[in-house]
C-alpha cells in the first residue's frame, strides 16, 4: 500500500511525502520517516505516531505522544484504520497533515518462451524497414512537439487558474476559521465571565487581518505571508478557546492566599501567594516578606480566598538567595487546600502558550476590602495572557498584573503552575510580567515540599 502525507499545517506546510513500507515513523526526531520541523513544530513529540500496513489496511498508533495525536478533530485512543482523506494533527495545534491511500502497483517482467521462431529478412528488406522505422519516429516527433505546446499552454492557464482559485478557497477557509473561532471565543468567555484585554486585542487583531485579507483578494494581491501570519495569530486564539479557564479557577482558587506583611519600621506590605501542602507551605516572592536590603518581616498572616476575618499567622522558613521565592509554614495545623500540582519543569512552556493567574492585583483595592482588614474576604481575580517569552531564569507573559499581585501562581492549560508572578516592565503598564519559571521553584523544594511536583 502506498501512503501520501500532504501537510496541511505546520513548518512544512504544502509538502507531500510518499511511503511504501510496512510502517512508517512520525515524529520530531530526524531518524523517523515522516520527520517533523525539530524546532517548529514543538507540539508534536519526538517520537510521536506510526503507520502500520496490515494487507490492505493502514493502522495508526499513538506512541505514548505528550500532546495526543487526533483524526478528523478526535483525539486517537488505540488504533484508527485510516480512511482516504483523513486529516491527522499531532498535538492539539501541532502540524497537521491529509492522508491518501492507494494499492501497491508491480510491473510484470515477460519471458521468452514460447515466442515463434523469426524469419530472417535479406539486406534491401531491412534498409527499407530502417527508413520507414526513421521517417515514422521523425513524423511522431513534430506530431509529439505539437501537441506538447497545444497541451503545454492549456496546462499554463489551468495552472493559474488553479492557483487562482485555491487562493480564493485558502481566503474563504481562513475568514470562516476566523468566525469560528470568534464564536468559540466569545462561549468561552461567556462560560467563564472573563473579561481581557488581551482577548480583547487579539480578537480585534484577527478582525482586522480578516478585513486586510479580503481587500488584498479582492485586489489580485499576494496574500501568502498575510495568511501564514493569520494561520499564526488563528493556532494562539484557538488554544484561548480550547484553555478551560473555569476548571482552572474551581481546581486552584481555594489554594490561593492574601498575604500581608508587617516589616519592623511598622509599614505594612501585601502580596499574593499560594498553597502547596494540606499542612499549610506557602510559596510567595522573597520581595513580600524581605526589604531590599535583607531585613525580613516582623510578623506575616494569610488569608484563604473566599474566607472572611480568618487570619492565619505564618513563619518564613526560606527565602531564595537567587530567585523571587520565599515560602512561609503556617502556624496552626492545617488541612489546607491546595493547587493542583507544581510543574517539574518548565521546558514544555512554548510561546503562545495561554496562562491563566490568580491572584490580587492592587490588593486590598481588589480583593474585597469593606472598610477594615480584619474583615477583609479575599476574592482572588482570574488573569489570562499568553507566553510571550522564555528563558531559563524568566518566562515572560503578555497579561496584566500590578502591585499585590506578587507571588500570584501562573497556570498553565493542565492547571498546574509552572510560574511564581514577580514583577512587570514599568513602561508597559502592567501588559509585561515576569515569572520565575516553576523548574527554578521545584529545584529549591525540599523535604515534604517535593510531593507537590507533578
Amino acid at each position: 500500500m502506498v501512503v501520501e502525507f500532504t501537510f496541511l499545517h505546520g513548518a512544512y506546510a504544502g509538502r507531500m511525502d510518499r511511503f511504501e513500507r510496512a510502517v512508517i515513523t512520525i515524529g520530531r526526531h530526524p531518524s523517523n520517516d515522516l520527520a517533523l520541523d525539530a524546532e517548529r513544530d514543538r507540539d508534536a513529540s519526538s517520537r510521536h505516531a506510526e503507520v502500520r500496513i496490515y494487507g490492505e489496511e493502514a493502522h495508526l498508533v499513538d506512541l505514548g505522544s505528550t500532546n495526543g495525536t487526533y483524526v478528523n478533530g478526535l483525539k486517537l485512543g488505540g488504533t484508527h484504520i485510516l480512511a482516504h482523506g483523513d486529516v491527522i494533527e499531532f498535538g492539539l495545534g501541532g502540524p497537521k497533515v491529509r492522508v491518501d491511500l492507494a494499492a501497491a502497483t508491480m510491473g510484470r517482467v515477460g519471458t521468452t518462451k514460447d515466442r515463434p521462431a523469426m524469419t530472417p529478412k535479406n539486406t534491401e528488406a531491412r534498409i527499407a524497414e530502417a527508413v520507414q522505422q526513421q521517417t515514422g519516429t521523425l513524423r511522431r516527433m513534430i506530431v509529439g512537439l505539437g501537441v506538447l505546446v497545444i497541451v503545454g499552454g492549456g496546462l499554463a492557464v489551468g495552472v493559474v487558474m488553479r492557483t487562482q482559485r485555491a487562493g480564493r478557497s485558502q481566503v474563504a477557509q481562513l475568514i470562516a476559521s476566523n468566525d469560528s473561532l470568534a464564536r468559540a471565543l466569545s462561549a468561552r468567555l461567556a462560560e467563564t465571565g472573563v473579561a481581557d484585554a488581551a482577548l480583547e486585542e487579539a480578537r480585534a487583531e484577527m478582525d482586522r487581518m480578516t478585513g486586510e485579507l479580503r481587500a488584498r483578494s479582492a485586489a489580485g494581491g499576494n496574500v501568502t505571508a498575510l495568511a501564514a501570519e493569520m494561520r499564526e495569530r488563528q493556532r494562539r486564539t484557538a488554544s484561548f478557546a480550547r484553555t478551560d479557564y473555569s476548571a482552572i479557577l474551581a481546581a486552584n482558587k481555594a489554594a490561593v492566599v492574601f498575604v500581608a506583611v508587617e516589616m519592623p519600621d511598622g509599614r505594612a506590605e501585601s502580596g499574593t501567594g499560594f498553597n502547596i501542602l494540606p499542612t499549610g507551605l506557602i510559596v510567595t516572592n522573597r520581595h513580600v516578606v524581605q526589604s531590599a536590603a535583607g531585613v525580613r518581616a516582623a510578623r506575616v498572616a494569610v488569608a484563604f480566598e473566599g474566607t472572611q476575618g480568618e487570619w492565619r499567622m505564618a513563619e518564613i522558613v526560606y527565602v531564595s538567595p537567587t530567585d523571587e521565592l520565599a515560602t512561609l509554614r503556617l502556624v496552626r495545623p492545617g488541612p489546607y487546600p491546595t493547587v493542583n500540582g507544581i510543574a517539574r519543569d518548565s521546558e514544555g512552556v512554548k510561546l503562545g502558550d495561554p496562562v491563566a493567574i490568580l491572584g490580587f492585583p492592587l490588593g486590598t483595592a481588589t480583593a474585597g476590602n469593606e472598610g477594615a482588614i480584619d474583615q477583609l474576604r479575599p476574592v482572588a481575580t482570574l488573569g489570562i495572557g499568553t507566553v510571550s517569552k522564555t528563558l531559563a531564569e524568566n518566562i515572560q507573559l503578555d497579561a496584566y498584573a500590578a502591585q499585590g499581585s506578587s507571588g500570584s501562581p501562573v497556570f498553565d492549560a493542565r492547571g498546574l503552575v509552572i510560574g511564581v508572578l514577580y514583577g512587570a516592565a514599568a513602561e508597559s503598564g502592567g501588559r509585561i510580567i515576569y515569572t520565575v519559571p516553576s523548574a527554578r521553584l521545584a529545584a529549591q523544594l525540599t523535604g515534604d515540599a517535593t510531593a507537590a511536583l507533578r
